[in-house]
């Protein structure tokens, strides 16, 4: 090997090395917010979207979609789908555009807003995703009663405290990991 390839080998290195560690970094300093950035497991994402049963034409959102996980994976099984991902860091936006340039034809189907979403208004969309934290869903919770009737709430990890006006089924994934659906009665 040459030393020429050594010192790439080494540059290719060490910057992997620093978007590792700033992706540490910004996960960490995430945790400064009520609802800081923890990435979904793909077998939960795959998992939240079999149980949300979506028709065709229904309107979905996912509550801080961070990297848009979740809204590709809606929009790549429901092809008449409006799909809109709802996330405040400008980082995590941006990856989720960048993470479209490789799915051209999602492109179309799938919005990211610049948006807080405790102040968004639900009634409009038949299915929310989310993977919150217990203060995020009681701060939720009364925009949660204002979905129309079958609309669907699939929640990682935390449930409604208060949920009367739907049905809940839970689904244990692992020992640690619950999905809670929500349908509005």
């Amino acid at each position: 090997m040459t030393v020429y390839a050594l010192i790439s080998l080494q540059g290719v290195f060490l910057a992997l090395f620093f978007i590792i560690l700033g992706y540490i970094i910004f996960i960490l300093f995430s945790f400064r917010d009520i609802v800081p950035y923890v990435p979904t497991p793909r077998i939960i994402i795959r998992q939240m979207v079999n149980m949300a049963e979506i028709k065709s034409g229904e309107k979905i959102v996912d509550l801080g979609s961070g990297t848009g996980r979740i809204i590709i994976e809606v929009a790549k099984k429901h092809k008449k789908n409006l799909v809109i991902g709802v996330e405040k860091s400008f980082t995590l936006r941006t990856v989720t555009k960048l993470r479209l340039l490789f799915h051209p034809m999602l492109r179309t189907r799938i919005q990211v807003i610049n948006h807080d979403f405790f102040n968004l208004e639900l009634q409009s969309f038949n299915v929310v995703f989310c993977f919150l934290t217990p203060e995020a869903m009681r701060i939720l919770t009364p925009k949660f009663k204002q979905l129309r009737k079958n609309s669907r709430l699939i929640s990682y990890m935390f449930h409604l405290e208060e949920y009367q006006g739907f049905t809940e089924t839970m689904e244990h994934v692992t020992t640690k990991d619950s999905i809670y659906l929500y349908k509005k009665v």
